[in-house]
């Protein structure tokens, strides 16, 4: 498991070195000025418009050193680095996952069957944080449970113990997962492409069964130059188990229930990481701009009820069976 380095004085998150050779701090947006300052250099710093993450990023490339000095508002603060695999040009997923044991090696296997190369597993089982919903598990046991996937490089497992909420001067920011989703820009800024999705939610191709071919075609297809755009959007489609059908296991893959897509919201992302400044859940806010793809080719199916005790009950007349293809082994 990778530990990020907190600096608990000054709400910092993790310092890293990136695999373009940059040093890169993130923390919570608290709205209180913070300066950075490395070899005498201050940080560049960005902050998402929506007040959730800040990125303080040193573009000057430098090679690793296990351990510096950073000048955080004229204090000296010793600090590691951390420094993270590189996986140049494969596709990512990236997620946030608190007491998610039960669901997430489905998760974990259907997406790699579909094409992902890895997945960066950010677990926050141990922060202090309310959720909004009642979940039907308690604890967590990620490390071992993903042993074997964490062993071959398939899983990357990040120790993100910090409050998905924080209230800061009275306003609740969800930086706990807007910060997960940067830190994996900014970490892994050589990758292809991060799909920035939770585990509740499966990509459905509708005309291919590889992630990495549909991106091909699609770019070839619509003539597309990936060098001015900061991501691909794929809409939503809830799901829905109004019979109380079992989900253990990959039962819920086989409940077909859904809503007509979501046409505005709840949108999920493929990020190009070096195209995009800020990111936040649903959307970028500081970079290129998103390409929408279009429902008939690729969205992902939303299954709102798993872990969840007091959702999707909903009855609906639509019935979606599209996800069998990528069934074959479930």
């Amino acid at each position: 498991m990778c530990n990020p380095v907190h600096i608990k004085d000054y709400f910092i998150y993790d310092v890293l070195h990136n695999d373009n050779n940059e040093l890169v701090v993130i923390a919570p947006n608290t709205q209180k000025e913070m300066t950075i300052k490395f070899n005498n250099e201050v940080l560049d710093k960005y902050d998402c418009p929506h007040g959730h993450t800040s990125i303080y990023l040193h573009k000057t490339k430098t090679q690793y050193v296990e351990n510096i000095e950073l000048v955080v508002n004229d204090t000296i603060v010793k600090t590691k680095v951390n420094k993270y695999p590189e996986f140049k040009n494969e596709i990512l997923m990236s997620t946030l996952v608190k007491n998610e044991d039960n669901i997430i090696l489905q998760w974990i296997n259907f997406h790699l069957n579909i094409g992902v190369d890895r997945l960066i597993i950010y677990d926050n089982s141990d922060a202090n944080d309310t959720f909004s919903y009642t979940s039907t598990q308690e604890t967590s046991n990620l490390k071992e449970l993903l042993k074997e996937y964490i062993d071959n490089g398939k899983v990357i497992l990040i120790n993100w113990s910090y409050p998905k909420r924080l209230n800061i001067n009275g306003r609740v920011s969800i930086n706990g997962q807007t910060t997960q989703q940067n830190h994996s820009i900014y970490a892994f800024q050589n990758s292809k492409y991060i799909g920035l999705f939770d585990v509740d939610e499966y990509i459905n191709i509708q005309n291919e069964t590889n992630i990495a071919r549909f991106f091909e075609k699609l770019i070839e297809e619509e003539k597309i130059n990936t060098a001015n755009i900061g991501s691909f959007r794929l809409l939503n489609r809830f799901f829905y188990n109004p019979d109380n059908l079992p989900t253990d296991d990959y039962n819920f893959l086989h409940i077909y229930n859904c809503d007509s897509h979501t046409i505005n919201g709840r949108e999920k992302n493929f990020v190009l990481p070096k195209n995009v400044t800020t990111f936040s859940i649903h959307m970028i806010t500081t970079g290129k701009p998103m390409y929408s793809i279009e429902p008939k080719k690729i969205y992902f199916n939303h299954y709102c009820y798993l872990n969840k005790a007091t959702r999707g009950r909903n009855k609906t007349n639509i019935i979606d069976n599209s996800i069998e293809k990528h069934l074959a082994k479930y």
